[in-house]
């Protein structure tokens, strides 16, 4: 059991970062109820692990680090099935409009492939540094940059179409 100014620290500290780790969660997931899921099992892990943070400062990466882990734990136990019904009926393209002008860029950066919208969501909406998407994606600092000009190449071409 922490002591309570650990417990309040823990609760800012989460308070302060919560919508970037429901973005990565999300991300990864992309569907809410497994997004709140693995968001919650993020933060009994982080509560539970807090005393082996050794770096206060390092709070929110090591909460990004927990929370996609949890995130992936959920992809490898879902099954590999789409129910239809979730799918529900695809908006009629507007008249004249091609499907990527009515495209938002939260809608292109959805469609990326997982390993370039999980880098493209901690870098450009979390404002993290590569070091720290290296740290979280447990990929190297190089493979960060290259997937980030991809990504920024796959985002342009999305937008040219």
């Amino acid at each position: 059991m922490l002591p309570e100014k650990e417990k309040r620290w823990y609760t800012e500290q989460i308070l302060a970062c919560q919508t970037g780790l429901y973005r990565l969660a999300f991300g990864i997931l992309r569907n809410e109820e497994d997004a709140c899921d693995a968001l919650q099992e993020a933060l009994c892990i982080g509560y539970e692990k807090l005393a082996d943070l050794r770096q206060r400062s390092r709070f929110r990466p090591w909460m990004m680090k927990i929370t996609a882990n949890a995130a992936y734990d959920i992809l490898r136990k879902r099954p590999n099935l789409v129910d239809l019904e979730e799918i529900g009926e695809l908006p009629e393209p507007r008249p004249g409009v091609s499907q990527t002008e009515s495209m938002s860029l939260k809608e292109a950066v959805d469609s990326l492939p997982e390993e370039y919208r999980i880098v493209v969501l901690l870098f450009y909406y979390e404002d993290m540094p590569v070091r720290q998407i290296s740290d979280i994606t447990g990929v190297s600092n190089d493979l960060v940059r290259t997937r980030l000009s991809r990504a920024r190449q796959m985002l342009r071409k999305i937008w040219k179409e």
